[in-house]
């Protein structure tokens, strides 16, 4: 969702952020660029290595949020004393924006000998800019963990994306892992509940404009038909497109007898109005469910045609997580919006999947990258879980809401495989 709340959100550049702490003069030879912060190490000595963050500062209600990513980053480093097994590691935040795009940037990390990995980039379109910069053999490659990209076409070789990982690593080293699920994940999710509650046939309402944000409508709704499709439901899939009314194809949606309706798109395009046409064709008794772009809503602008919506979406709030990880991310300082809000909980999981690929590396960048890809976590922020050969998280955890009384309430948290048709 990162790539599709905020993307509209104006960025501005910071030219440097007070570290309040050590580092720089020696040691670990920091990014010597304007766009990165001071090093913060609060380390014994000076640090071995150097880990950055790929992240902007939006201006408006996004800054503090990217700001708590900031935060988040930090303290697990002081939990870890700054420290990845035998290394010693210092930390930049570093920011992307238009005044220093995405490429330049990213040859910025690959100059800097010291940098070991980045978490980060916030936009999937900056990691398509990024990786093929960065997964080159020839300067290392430098280890890249995601702690919000749901752009399936970063890992995968899919329909429902413009990228093509035959491209983007066109060295044949994967460099680029994440701890969020692609986009894909949502409509898997919403199959999986379909099957749970016993339906036998489901409907699709898929949006295929991109309207400035890439694939996300063919991505949820691609994997909400894929899945359904491998679990034996019988699905009937419609094109939603922005119009005045719906009235005729949510009559050819409620002849399809489905038992739950999804739907998979921008809710600029009318969703308001179809959401109120179909409920008003398919009766009472239908499961309607969508993904998280409905939560660019407020559950008073949705009103009475809201309620019961069951939303599924790639970011798990603190409460779903376990008691220890609740404790960490409220002692950061964490605001209930934050904490609501994709970036801050995963930017934990992102830093200490870096730090671990570090800790059993032997400090060169080749070697990060290949731990990367042997990442099994147990009982961590996310729960268990691994990467897979593709760099994506196995198995993902989707986030499932309702909307009950005017309130969107978080309700459960839905596994599904990396591949979602399986």
């Amino acid at each position: 969702m990162a790539d599709i709340r905020l993307a509209g959100i104006a960025l501005v550049a910071v030219l440097a952020l007070t570290a309040g702490c050590s580092g720089g003069d020696e040691g670990a030879s920091p990014v010597d660029a304007a766009f990165c912060s001071p090093v913060v190490y609060e380390g014994e000595g000076d640090p071995d290595a150097i880990i950055v963050s790929d992240v902007p500062r939006f201006q408006g209600p996004g800054r503090a949020i990217t700001l708590a990513m900031v935060r988040v980053i930090e303290a697990v480093l002081r939990q870890r004393s700054f420290r990845a097994g035998q290394y010693r590691i210092g930390y930049q935040s570093c920011v992307t924006n238009p005044v220093e795009p995405c490429d330049r940037s990213a040859r910025a990390y690959a100059a800097a000998k010291d940098v070991l990995g980045v978490i980060g980039p916030y936009f999937s379109d900056c990691a398509s800019v990024q990786i093929p910069i960065l997964s080159r053999k020839a300067i290392g490659p430098l280890a890249m963990v995601s702690p919000t990209n749901t752009d399936p076409g970063l890992t995968l070789n899919t329909p429902y994306s413009d990228n093509d990982p035959g491209a983007l690593y066109s060295d044949g080293v994967r460099n680029y892992v994440r701890v969020v699920p692609s986009d894909v994940a949502i409509g898997a999710a919403a199959a999986t509940l379909a099957k749970q509650i016993g339906a036998k046939r489901v409907v699709a309402f898929v949006n295929r404009e991109p309207l400035g944000f890439g694939w996300y409508g063919p991505s949820a709704g691609g994997g909400f038909v894929d899945k359904a499709r491998s679990v034996g439901l019988i699905v009937t899939e419609f094109r939603w497109r922005a119009q005045e009314s719906y009235e005729s194809i949510a009559k050819r949606a409620a002849a399809a007898r489905p038992q739950l309706v999804f739907f998979a798109g921008h809710t600029q395009h009318n969703a308001r109005r179809l959401l109120e046409d179909v409920r008003r064709e398919v009766g009472p008794n239908v499961v309607f469910a969508a993904g998280d772009q409905f939560l660019t809503f407020t559950p008073e602008e949705l009103g009475p045609v809201g309620e019961g919506l069951r939303v599924t979406g790639t970011h798990l709030p603190v409460e779903a997580l376990a008691p220890a990880a609740r404790r960490f991310l409220r002692s950061v300082g964490l605001s209930p919006d934050e904490g609501f809000a994709q970036g801050p909980s995963e930017a934990a999981p992102a830093t200490e999947v870096l730090l671990d690929a570090i800790a059993r590396s032997d400090g060169s960048r080749s070697s990060v990258v290949e731990e990367l890809f042997e990442t099994r976590i147990e009982n961590g922020i996310l729960g268990s879980f691994s990467i897979d050969r593709n760099g994506d998280i196995t198995p993902a955890s989707v986030a499932l809401f309702s909307i009950r009384n005017g309130k969107v309430v978080f309700d459960d948290v839905v596994r599904v495989p990396s591949r979602v048709g399986n």
